[in-house]
């Protein structure tokens, strides 16, 4: 597991981890597997056993950026609720296809933004596939009611006999 250490008491001999999922942790001083001495804020790999922090390695300072507890650690969910949000816009003016591209991106995007803890691309991507329902649905409710119209104009023309082509029959 990822963390963070907080703080160090020396004359306890434990150290604390606050990890990436909101845990706080303590692990002994005996643990650390690094070269040098752990110190606050630097990035962490434990294993946790029994409630402690156990096995516990320092993460190299590149990897370091993707484990900040509460950060989100990319904005792929972000990008694809803006982009299902302006397929919704479009499917305004354009019927179906960028409607339920909105629907698929925005289900996609909302789920990587749970991964990332990015609170922005979940807002985005649940605006994008919610939309896209509703959107579908009154679609469906406007074309059945126009067949509903139409097909109930054309009994009442039949039943008077009103503008039928010749040899054309309502049964």
């Amino acid at each position: 597991m990822r963390g963070h250490i907080l703080g160090l008491e020396a004359t306890r001999g434990v150290g604390l981890i606050l990890g990436v999922d909101g845990a706080r942790l303590e692990f002994p001083l005996s643990e650390w597997r690094s070269e040098g001495a752990p110190a606050a804020g630097q990035a962490v790999d434990y294993v946790l056993d029994a409630g402690q922090a156990k096995q516990v390695y320092a993460v190299p300072a590149g990897a370091a950026a993707a484990v900040a507890p509460g950060a989100p650690r990319s904005n792929t969910g972000s990008v694809l609720g803006g982009i299902a949000i302006g397929c919704l816009a479009l499917g305004f003016l354009i019927p179906l296809v960028p409607t339920i591209a909105a629907l698929i991106l925005g289900l996609i995007g909302a789920r990587r933004a749970q991964e990332d803890n990015d609170e922005t691309g979940l807002v985005l991507s649940r605006i994008g596939w919610i939309g896209a329902v509703v959107l579908l649905g009154l679609g469906l409710i406007l074309l059945f009611g126009a067949l509903l119209f139409f097909g109930g104009l054309m009994s009442l023309l039949g039943a008077w006999g009103w503008a039928l082509p010749a040899g054309l029959t309502v049964t």
